[in-house]
């Protein structure tokens, strides 16, 4: 059975980001959905829930820090732009502290830097179930 669990979010200043919801349905590995589309974003959000994983989702990059300071992800879906910003440094830090991390994205594969080679890449629109597949499979890796 899912919970739904209410948090407000500040950044690093202390400056209030709002409320987010996160489904937990376990107490299993924790997935961070980063993506501006927030159709997208409940759809990935309910394929991955359907597999019994944990979900948090941010619409923007700031939203995406603030999370993490609260709690490393297992994994992470990374909309390569958002309004606020590109996640390539979002990336690069939650790879180098051990988490699994995917870009999605409608740009190219040569938007993404070669530096960020640890990242695989989806190329929109990538179906939920596919995005899910990746997350499932990362996590049996790590």
């Amino acid at each position: 059975m899912c919970t739904i669990a209410r948090a407000d979010l500040v950044d690093a200043t202390g400056q209030k980001l709002g409320n987010f919801l996160q489904k937990q349905s376990s107490d299993g590995p924790l997935v961070l959905v980063v993506e501006d589309g927030i159709l997208v974003a409940m759809a990935i959000e309910d394929a991955l829930v359907d597999r019994g994983i944990d979900v948090a989702v941010a619409t923007t990059l700031a939203m995406a820090e603030a999370l993490v300071a609260q709690q490393l992800p297992d994994a992470a879906l990374l909309d390569l732009q958002l309004p606020d910003g590109l996640t390539l440094d979002l990336a690069r830090s939650l790879h180098e502290r051990g988490c699994a991390v995917a870009f999605s994205s409608a740009f190219d594969a040569d938007a993404v830097p070669a530096s960020h080679g640890f990242a695989t890449q989806f190329r929109k629109p990538a179906s939920p179930d596919l995005l899910s597949d990746w997350v499932v499979a990362s996590l049996h890796r790590s």
